[in-house]
């Protein structure tokens, strides 16, 4: 607070007791009065809960002094009678205890606001976090909440080869940015050397005044911070000293929130998950060609006249057929997953009426789903739907094979599609073993697999995920509801609808 307005904060509070004067006066002359001493504890209050204990103190001595005006002789500060000058006494005793009462109270309530804004500032700055794609979101968050923060822009700095930095975030002209890297390097360096000086002042050739300041322990800093002080002036203590504690209270929060130790947990995630897809491809690029020769070679064998004449024999090379052709469908999926991830696969939206795709599924799952009761539910008013029918398909074909991996021979699996909201959504219900909250929430993870259900069905635990994949290629989502273990499961697919599309698949052609 500068000195103009601690000025006007004392001004604000000797208006206060001219404005209870005034009010004391209008009741002296309605009604005669032996004291007026209480009508001051008015200003002293609201100067303690709008201005603190200093102004409190001023407004409870000027109503000390403003109440002797309404002591006979009336408007005249002279008090010669002992009772008087007791109850003088008192109330300036009682106007200071309420003054330094309220000032405290207001004191803890400024402190606990701003406690308050701190942990929201912290919860928000770490929600971001979580939600960050990569490194550079990581730093584009933390230098926005800093900002809010401080309420001035700042740049943010990264050592980009150990030797040099390179500016990650900065609104400021391309010259004051270079200008502070260069004093940033500089800064870094002398850091070390000392031991962890941890902030600095520096100016530049344009005389403007900049601190900065280490996010993290120096000796293995992440980031380094630039923020503009008072401009064309040089930085007075005070403003130094209230910048360094902001941003030291921002470093200890991200410490606290452990962002080294997040940015280094996203850049392994990062390149684990880039090796996974090159593994994945690669191995699945070389299974095809055997599985192809598999598949070719069962299909010459269920012609061959004598393993035709042998049912034994003849099922045995459609049962090869079969199970080659999954496992080359599946090996497609994976291709497909790892193409849309890496942006190589774009699906082909065409308009199509989503009983279609779901009857084209439950064909293609026909052997799957062979023991299991399936229970169709269409609405009558369901909408062309743009989408990949073949991506969708699959996907279908994927949580149906899962639901019968999970249901019982002769249990049911009713799916259904409804208009809901503007979007079409698809239900698939089985009745296994259910889920509960958090199977719920990892079973589209990849490779996930539930220790409930290890011993039901086997399987890799990438169908879902596969799913998920192909449904959100298409702008929708895909979600897993149940009542908990042993009420079933329900998969719930929702797909983009256009608000107004006419249903040309059901206009009659007459």
């Amino acid at each position: 607070m500068n000195e103009a307005s601690s000025t006007l904060i004392y001004v604000k509070a000797a208006g206060l007791v001219a404005a209870a004067t005034g009010l004391a006066a209008a009741i002296v002359a309605l009604t005669p009065l032996e004291s007026v001493s209480a009508i001051y504890m008015l200003p002293v209050l609201a100067a303690a809960v709008r201005y603190g204990t200093g102004p409190a103190v001023l407004a409870a001595g000027l109503g000390t002094l403003m109440s002797t005006l309404f002591y006979p002789p009336i408007f005249s500060v002279l008090v010669v009678r002992p009772p008087q000058l007791i109850d003088l006494g008192i109330s300036l005793a009682v106007a200071l205890t309420m003054g330094r009462l309220a000032g405290r109270v207001r004191a803890d309530m400024l402190r606990a606001r701003d406690d308050e804004r701190r942990v929201r500032q912290l919860y928000g700055l770490s929600s971001d976090i979580a939600g960050a794609s990569d490194v550079e979101a990581i730093y584009g968050i933390v230098a926005a909440h800093i900002t809010d923060a401080l309420e001035r822009p700042v740049a943010l700095f990264v050592g980009s080869d150990g030797r040099s930095v390179r500016a990650v975030h900065s609104l400021f002209a391309h010259d004051v940015t270079r200008s502070l890297a260069t004093e940033v390097e500089t800064f870094t360096g002398r850091s070390v050397e000392a031991s962890g000086t941890a902030t600095d002042v520096v100016r530049l050739a344009d005389q403007s005044h900049w601190l900065l300041c280490h996010l993290g322990d120096p000796h293995h800093q992440q980031a380094t911070l630039a923020v503009p002080l008072e401009k064309d002036q040089e930085p007075t203590q005070e403003i130094t000293d209230q910048a360094r504690s902001i941003l030291a209270e921002g470093a200890k929060s991200l410490n606290r929130l452990g962002l080294s130790r997040a940015l280094e947990e996203r850049r392994l995630r990062q390149r684990t998950d880039a090796l996974r897809d090159i593994l994945m491809e690669s191995v699945s690029h070389e299974l095809r060609t055997p599985i192809a020769s598999v598949l070719g070679s069962a299909s010459v064998l269920s012609v061959a006249p004598q393993v035709a004449s042998e049912p034994g024999l003849l099922g045995l090379s459609q049962l090869i057929a079969s199970e080659a052709k999954r496992l080359d469908l599946r090996i497609q999926n994976l291709l497909d997953v790892t193409r849309i991830r890496s942006g190589a696969l774009q699906p082909r939206f065409d308009s199509i009426d989503p009983a279609d795709i779901i009857n084209a599924a439950l064909d293609s799952a026909a052997e799957r789903l062979r023991d299991r009761r399936i229970v169709r539910s269409f609405g009558g008013d369901l909408p062309l739907v743009r989408v990949d029918a073949v991506l969708v398909e699959q996907a279908l074909i994927n949580i149906l094979e899962n639901a019968a991996k999970f249901a019982t021979a002769g249990s049911s699996i009713a799916i259904s599609a409804s208009l809901d909201v503007g979007r079409l959504a698809i239900d698939i219900r089985d009745e296994g073993p259910g889920l509960d909250a958090r199977e719920a929430q990892q079973i589209f993870e990849r490779f996930y697999r539930g220790e409930r259900h290890a011993d039901i069905a086997e399987g890799s635990g990438l169908g879902l995920t596969i799913a998920k994949i192909f449904i959100e290629a298409n702008g929708g989502s895909v979600s897993a509801l149940s009542g908990g273990p042993g009420r079933g499961t329900t998969m719930r697919i929702v797909l983009p609808a256009p608000p107004s599309a006419p249903d040309y698949a059901r206009i009659d052609d007459d």
